[in-house]
């Protein structure tokens, strides 16, 4: 991969159980996957629409925890033994956010 072809302004973390996360409007587990301070990639058993808002609970294993909200960048479905999951990349809002970047910067060094 060249220098001129990452996209992402803040690197990803990637996680192994650490954070977990809850889809608020419709009570939805999820699996995030990796996070940075600008997005997470999560999974679910649910697609989502692109440019569609969300909200979500994130907490760690500690019981810290952070309300984000935002917007789906993509949703792609991986079929699995068992079943097919939707791996989705969630950008995040400041908008209606309180602090929430100074929370996501928290979890983020977290899990670093």
């Amino acid at each position: 991969m060249t220098d001129g072809t990452e996209r992402r302004r803040a690197p990803r973390v990637d996680l192994v159980g650490q954070l977990q996360g809850e889809l608020v409007s419709v009570d939805l587990p999820i699996r995030v996957r990796e996070i940075s301070l600008g997005g997470m990639s999560i999974e679910t058993t649910e697609a989502f629409a692109v440019d569609t808002r969300h909200s979500f609970v994130l907490t760690l294993g500690d019981g810290a925890g952070v309300f984000v909200l935002g917007r789906v960048a993509y949703s792609r479905k991986l079929d699995q033994d068992g079943g097919a999951i939707f791996v989705t990349g969630i950008q995040f809002l400041d908008e209606d956010a309180g602090d929430a970047g100074g929370d996501v910067e928290d979890i983020v060094r977290k899990v670093h």
